[in-house]
């Protein structure tokens, strides 16, 4: 019988998107950020922001959110290039991965991590961080976002 995964999963999934609309209305707007619209087909259960830089931090509302009851504790978080189809050296392609749009056939790059949201002050520290540490690289190795 699927229904208490089911019942689990949904319960996890508004468990996560309050944890993760809370982080974005007091911690990231403070920071500069703004909700945007990833425009990736089959993407539906995300929370997207971006701060201008290039950089989309995607949160992946749905993913594990069936693993255990307390899996609204933690999420995925992909930092996606925004500018899709553009070419990173192979010294990158460790850190970003591609995805590519289902409907559109464009490519992506990204890079994935886990956070664990339910610590919010330390989540949004260790999000900046990361997206900090990307840019960085890009710029290291000369990638127009």
């Amino acid at each position: 019988m699927r229904l208490i995964p089911d019942i689990l999963k949904n319960l996890n999934k508004k468990r996560r998107r309050a944890l993760i609309e809370f982080l974005i209305r007091e911690n990231f707007k403070e920071l500069g950020y703004r909700r945007t619209r990833l425009r990736i087909s089959g993407e539906s259960d995300r929370i997207s922001i971006t701060d201008g830089s290039g950089l989309v931090i995607s949160f992946d509302v749905g993913y594990a959110s069936d693993f255990r009851e307390d899996a609204y504790k933690w999420c995925y978080v992909d930092f996606f290039i925004k500018k899709p189809g553009i070419d990173i050296p192979d010294d990158l392609k460790r850190r970003f991965t591609r995805y590519i749009d289902s409907e559109s056939k464009k490519l992506y790059w990204r890079h994935r991590e886990m956070a664990r949201i339910i610590d919010m002050d330390q989540a949004v520290e260790y999000i900046v961080k990361i997206k900090n540490e990307l840019l960085d690289l890009l710029r290291k190795y000369d990638v127009k976002i």
